[in-house]
Parts: C-alpha cells; structure tokens; sequence
C-alpha cells in the first residue's frame, strides 16, 4: 500500500514538472507573484543573452575545451572475397 503511495506521489510530481516545463512565459509570470523561483524559465538558454550561466557548462570562458563535432569522413576497407 505505501508503495503505490510512494509510486503515485513521484508519477505526479513528474507530471506537474512537464506541465511547469512546457508552461507559456506568460503563465509562468502570473505564477512568479507567488513564489520569484516560478517565473525562471527551466534549463539553459533562459537567460538574457541565451544561455543561463548558472551551471558553466554553456561553453563560458576558461573552462574545458568543447569537444569537436565537425563530421569526418569514414574510409571502409574494400572486401576481400574471392570471385567465387
């Protein structure tokens, strides 16, 4: 019994998330009178210049080098079966 209790409380939790996540700006305004952290925007890319610094990993300056993502050609060796 305090399984499905448990189960159901995260089911829900999880789905008010997804709804907050997807919520237009406008709503997450009115929701930010009653608590300032519900009007933020969730994830990167809410800030003012599009990305939200509070993490570092958005590429700021100093940090780790980001990885190189450019496609590179793959050569795949011929086969060597025989004709027969």
């Amino acid at each position: 019994m305090a399984q499905n209790l448990i189960v159901g409380l995260i089911v829900a939790v999880a789905a008010l998330y997804v709804l907050w996540r997807y919520l237009p700006q406008r709503w997450r305004g009115r929701l930010g009178r009653v608590h300032a952290s519900l009007a933020k925007s969730p994830g990167c890319g809410s800030g003012s210049d599009g990305a939200c610094a509070s993490c570092g990993s958005c590429g700021s300056a100093g940090g780790a080098p980001l990885p190189d993502t450019r496609e590179k050609p793959v050569a795949m060796p011929s086969s060597q079966r025989s004709g027969g």
